[in-house]
């Protein structure tokens, strides 16, 4: 908890209330440094283990023999069952916190073809659903949600002051879990940036829906790549920026009846 000034209009009261944290996260695999992540002190491992499926460090949870993250020290210590070479070439990313991807070429990564389809109302159901589970933005605002689903529930949530470590959060958490991220839907209360689209197409996700908007680049790849991309998700409509999955009430250029 945190004091600070509450200014409204001529009023200026003195109040008492939670201010998101962040902390540096330093992660070595192997014994070799490998990055510092600036993240939220929360869900950890889940970020670890995301971050480095992400990165194509580990291919299965099962690679990491061992993993122990001190939030105190700011340091977690990874073991792999395999020697691995670590990539070098850092690419900062767009997203808040500064982030780092090593692996940005999007012809890594195969097109999409899923069966998957929904309709706008679902939605901006679990975009509603998103926020009313992100506690800690409820507590302090200035953090980003994210939350994998499928047309009827969400089944992960995650929260992190990086939009992009929420989305590897969402994905160490299901490899922990064993849920699959194959066809299910992602979503974001953050803007869809090129990198975040790349996570959700590594994560074999065909739709990513945001309560903002995305970058052209990030269109420009969900076109190569397969992926229906969703922006400005509210209760009575959205936009459809590239992809076939949402299902349309009426044609376009058409009122609905």
């Amino acid at each position: 908890m945190r004091t600070y000034l509450r200014v409204k209009g001529r009023q200026v009261d003195e109040v008492a209330g939670e201010v998101v944290r962040e902390q540096p996260l330093s992660v070595f695999v192997n014994g070799e440094k490998f990055l510092t992540l600036l993240c939220s002190p929360m869900a950890l491992e889940e970020l670890i283990v995301g971050y480095l499926w992400m990165e194509k460090v580990i291919g299965a949870r099962e690679e990491i023999a061992r993993l122990e993250v001190s939030a105190v020290d700011g340091r977690a210590e990874v073991t792999l069952t395999h020697p691995v070479t670590l990539p070098t070439e850092r690419i900062l990313t767009s997203g808040c916190g500064g982030g780092i991807t090593f692996r940005i070429d999007h012809r890594l990564f195969p097109r999409l073809h899923s069966r998957v389809r929904v309709r706008p109302a679902q939605l901006a159901d679990r975009m509603k659903e998103l926020f009313q589970a992100a506690v800690h933005y409820q507590r302090s605002r200035g953090i980003h949600g994210a939350a994998l689903a499928d047309a009827e529930r969400l089944l992960i949530v995650a929260e992190d002051v990086g939009r992009h470590n929420a989305v590897d959060k969402i994905k160490g958490e299901a490899l922990l879990r064993g849920i699959p991220t194959e066809d299910r839907l992602l979503f974001s209360t953050g803007r869809i940036s090129s990198e975040m689209l790349l996570k959700a197409a590594r994560m074999g996700v065909p739709v990513v829906a945001s309560r903002t908007s995305p970058t052209e680049m990030a269109v420009a790849l969900a076109e190569q790549l397969g992926v229906t991309v969703c922006g400005y998700v509210r209760p009575d409509g959205l936009n459809v920026y590239a992809g076939d999955a949402v299902i349309l009430d009426a044609p376009v250029g058409a009122a609905g009846g």
